[in-house]
């Protein structure tokens, strides 16, 4: 993509999770973070004559990449039955993050993910109730064109 991309909100983004493998779109999403493949671990392998008296390193696991998905708690809901039965069934799941630019998808994330925890909100005397859904990253694609439903 050339760099023509503006700063943007991220009106019109989308979540889509796997049921557990027909995605179906998150309702009433707030916010996510784009996730990324997570931090590489790293193991020191500094001997007597490692070069430039530098410590040396080599690359070992991925360390787990989480991220939360806050939405508007509306208990009993279809989105909400299906983040409570992922957050308890420990199944890998496809998911989809759709990623907007002046209100338009321009870009996605597919990858797969299980929920680690789905909390319903507080209830308060003035406030929105807002549900939080902690993912785990399984396996994940590069940013990608945005396809549509069905496209």
């Amino acid at each position: 993509m050339a760099e023509t991309q503006e700063a943007s909100v991220g009106y019109n983004g989308e979540a889509w999770l796997g049921n557990p493998t027909t995605l179906y779109e998150l309702n009433q999403v707030k916010s996510f973070p784009i996730p990324g493949k997570g931090q590489r671990d790293q193991v020191e392998t500094t001997h007597l004559k490692s070069p430039n008296w530098r410590r040396e390193y080599v690359s070992t696991f991925h360390a787990d990449s989480d991220f939360d998905v806050v939405l508007n708690s509306r208990p009993l809901s279809t989105t909400d039955t299906l983040l409570d039965s992922a957050a308890g069934d420990d199944v890998v799941r496809p998911m989809k993050l759709v990623i907007p630019e002046n209100g338009v998808p321009v870009a996605q994330v597919e990858l797969t993910v299980k929920c680690i925890n789905y909390e319903r909100g507080e209830v308060t005397i003035d406030g929105v109730m807002e549900a939080t859904a902690t993912f785990r990253v399984v396996t994940i694609s590069a940013i990608a064109a945005y396809v549509a439903p069905g496209g």
